[in-house]
């Protein structure tokens, strides 16, 4: 059921072991002398009060209603602010690590796992993670187990026969029901599988929203979803039964117990050597057993569904890392070659085979072919979104696996088919992730690009808060930000994948003037989906069947008479 590894992975996890263990010896302390109340109430009542040492009993009950007072006050209120704060600790540690795994992680390992998936684990399944030790872990162990130790250990200082019996009929009365614990535990592992998959299905839904709309896709997404609540609701009441049943066998079979002490302690009453406090007491003690049994089952249940939610952060967190080996700096980007380069996503399927090219000066290539031939692929290469499957990329003569990570990317400007536009201000936008570059710097480009005047007409202008669903921006303007970052970045390399290929005529003369600028001096890639738009290119290269069939000027190709011209010519 629970792995011994895992949990100590888990219990490690975070930086609150100490306080956890802490925190269960408080409980021990606290909840102890609780269960002590009755055992002293029945001898109070027993030696005190048929003598009428009245006094001695309103003074031993005085002290333990003050330590009640005190325990519900003190004891109370501290631990429980104690338990939510390393609860919302551990919240925070895991989401922290999660969100960097995924920072870190491979881009071919994140392609793998849904969107919503993802979502899900960083959110409410990182916070279930987080209450697996301090909140049930602590009350299976340090409260019902212990309480129901305590419990027996009392009834056997009371009456050992019948403590003994009570203890021997509890115990069978698990044993018999462990079948039913175990079907339910896998219930409810589907159960929160499920769960999951619609947490997923409705995150994607809500992502893609507009797709739904366009493709009127509303009927089958609903029909999605009240598929998997309908699962859903299946695998609830397959639970609600099983866990009906064993808690109503368990009570039956535990209400033995109740028989056995009262004929027992009948006996004992009738021969003189019982007192009915005491078969009373023993009953009370029953029943509180009884209680904790079932508690125990709930927190079993609850522990699981916790443990289950940690196996899946640590899933994340196991995802392959990004290799960054490389030690060397660099500076300024004069020249890239491709040699030999081959790339396979799952080491079967091969994209791109035997890739040659070289270019050493400032110059713009145009990568054109069919849908699925390979282009993205290729430019996702330069910056190492994806590791090569043989061969090598040389930048400025160096493998550039050599480089360190950063110091490449920092010098590749990339901008994407569609406009990345993050939940914050214009300026923000523009300045993320580039410390060189002055709000001043934002302003002139903007004007130059024409953009300036719509943003000055916000109520904040650069201030205004954004992000990619923002209706007062349009698709192509939205575009002209993400160029304009790509332009403030000012790296050697640029890529451009696509980026008119949604864009209306007007917008796309716009982003041809703009891309002057942005690509004027720089070695840039641009994929292109109008071919009227790269005509002026240095070079065109045409991917057909995972390879490089045609390479020249627009020109050039066109009196080659081959794929390219055929494509262009059928435009």
């Amino acid at each position: 059921m629970f792995n011994k590894q895992k949990l100590n992975e888990m219990f490690n996890f975070t930086t609150n072991k100490k306080k956890t263990i802490q925190r269960a010896l408080f409980d021990l302390i606290q909840i102890t002398p609780v269960i002590f109340y009755q055992y002293v109430l029945s001898k109070t009542i027993d030696n005190y009060i048929p003598n009428k040492n009245v006094v001695l009993a309103i003074i031993i009950c005085s002290i333990y209603i003050l330590y009640i007072w005190i325990r519900i006050f003190l004891f109370n209120y501290y631990l429980e602010k104690q338990r939510s704060v390393i609860c919302y600790d551990n919240d925070k540690q895991i989401k922290d690590k999660v969100f960097e795994s995924i920072q870190n992680a491979k881009i071919s390992e994140l392609d793998k796992i849904q969107v919503g998936k993802l979502f899900s684990v960083s959110t409410s399944q990182s916070f279930d993670a987080a209450k697996l030790f301090i909140w049930n872990f602590l009350g299976l162990f340090a409260y019902r187990i212990k309480s129901i130790l305590i419990t027996f250990i009392i009834m056997l200082f009371i009456n050992w026969q019948i403590a003994l019996i009570v203890l021997i009929i509890f115990t069978i009365s698990y044993i018999i029901l462990i079948p039913f614990y175990n079907k339910n535990m896998k219930i409810f592992k589907k159960l929160q599988q499920t769960i999951i998959d619609l947490q997923e299905k409705v995150n994607e839904y809500i992502d893609s929203f507009s797709t739904t709309k366009t493709l009127r896709l509303e009927e089958v997404n609903i029909d999605d979803i009240k598929k998997i609540l309908e699962k859903s609701k299946i695998e609830l009441i397959k639970a609600s039964k099983i866990m009906g049943l064993h808690t109503a066998i368990f009570s039956l079979l535990t209400f033995s117990a109740t028989i056995v002490t009262l004929i027992m302690g009948g006996n004992q009453i009738l021969l003189g050597v019982g007192l009915a406090s005491t078969i009373l007491l023993m009953l009370d003690y029953i029943n509180d057993i009884n209680g904790h049994m079932k508690g125990v089952l709930d927190h079993i249940h609850e522990a699981m569904n916790k443990y289950n939610a940690f196996l899946n952060v640590l899933n994340i967190m196991n995802i392959d890392k990004e290799l960054d080996e490389g030690i060397l700096e660099l500076d300024e980007i004069n020249s890239i070659e491709f040699k030999n380069v081959s790339l396979s996503y799952d080491g079967i399927n091969v994209i791109l085979e035997n890739i040659n090219l070289k270019i050493d000066e400032p110059k713009t290539i145009a990568i054109v072919g069919k849908s699925g031939a390979g282009k993205t692929s290729f430019v996702n290469l330069i910056p190492r979104f994806y590791d090569l499957t043989s061969g090598k990329i040389l930048i400025n003569g160096i493998d550039y696996e050599k480089y360190n990570l950063k110091e490449l990317r920092k010098n590749i400007s990339y901008v994407f088919q569609e406009p990345v536009i993050l939940n914050m201000s214009i300026k923000d936008n523009l300045m993320y992730g580039n410390k060189s570059i002055t709000f001043n710097d934002v302003i002139k480009l903007c004007k130059k690009i024409g953009i300036h005047e719509k943003i000055n007409k916000f109520e904040n202008g650069y201030n205004t808060i954004i992000n990619s669903e923002t209706d007062i921006l349009s698709y192509g303007e939205k575009q002209l930000l993400s160029h304009a970052r790509a332009i403030l970045k000012n790296g050697d390399i640029v890529i451009l994948d696509e980026v008119t290929s949604n864009l209306d005529l007007k917008f796309e003369q716009n982003i041809i003037e703009v891309n002057k600028s942005l690509l004027k001096g720089k070695i840039s890639f641009v994929i292109a989906h109008r071919l009227n738009t790269i005509k002026e290119a240095d070079l065109i290269i045409f991917i057909e069947d995972k390879h490089i069939v045609e390479m020249g000027t627009h020109d050039e190709l066109l009196k080659l008479n081959g794929k390219y011209a055929k494509l262009f010519l059928t435009k």
